[in-house]
């Protein structure tokens, strides 16, 4: 009887020292924006990725092709940052063709490789590899790419959209990467 009693005690006394230690959950309103949109698959949030990524990288093109990612798939800071870049890059293009070089195409190939969605916001950690074609005044196009691997973050923002794309932040700063890449 005794033993009954001490394991009824110690099983009570644990479950509320164990209590404290659970998280806390705190309902999302039902007019929220995390509440209306279903979590996303790791497919959709990389094909935002990937046209995000060609869309900036086509900047670097002598004649830049039309943007593929939609205001809808992006924030308002993200399009803005993206605004401010442009010129940046034009400039930086203009340096590179005064020169007598220029870029002719690329390829871009996106490999997710984590991501992670809390609340009303998700973290995607992928690896991005660009090839590009270079042409010069004195030799033209020429067929061996140059190119680049660089590990970098997406977050995405849950709104009534769906999820928008925030912003894309390179883990590795520098280090010569080419002018499509805005820090």
């Amino acid at each position: 009887m005794t033993y009954r009693r001490s394991v009824a005690a110690i099983a009570v006394l644990l479950g509320f020292a164990l209590s404290g230690c659970q998280p806390v959950t705190v309902p999302l309103p039902v007019g929220s924006p995390a509440a209306a949109v279903p979590s996303p698959s790791s497919s959709e949030l990389a094909a935002i990725i990937q046209a995000a990524v060609e869309d900036r990288n086509g900047t670097a093109l002598d004649v830049p092709p039309a943007p593929q990612l939609g205001d809808a798939q992006s924030t308002a800071a993200y399009r803005a940052k993206r605004a401010r870049d442009l010129p940046v890059v034009a400039r930086s293009k203009a340096r590179f063709k005064s020169r007598g070089f220029w870029y002719t195409d690329f390829s871009t190939t996106i490999t997710v490789e984590s991501f992670e969605v809390t609340g009303s916001e998700a973290r995607v950690h992928f690896e991005e590899l660009t090839e590009e074609h270079q042409a010069s005044a004195a030799n033209g196009p020429s067929d061996v790419p140059s190119g680049y691997s660089l590990p970098q973050t997406a977050t995405f923002r849950a709104s009534a959209d769906g999820w928008q794309l925030d912003s894309i932040t390179p883990l590795v700063h520098g280090g010569g990467l080419p002018m499509s890449v805005v820090e």
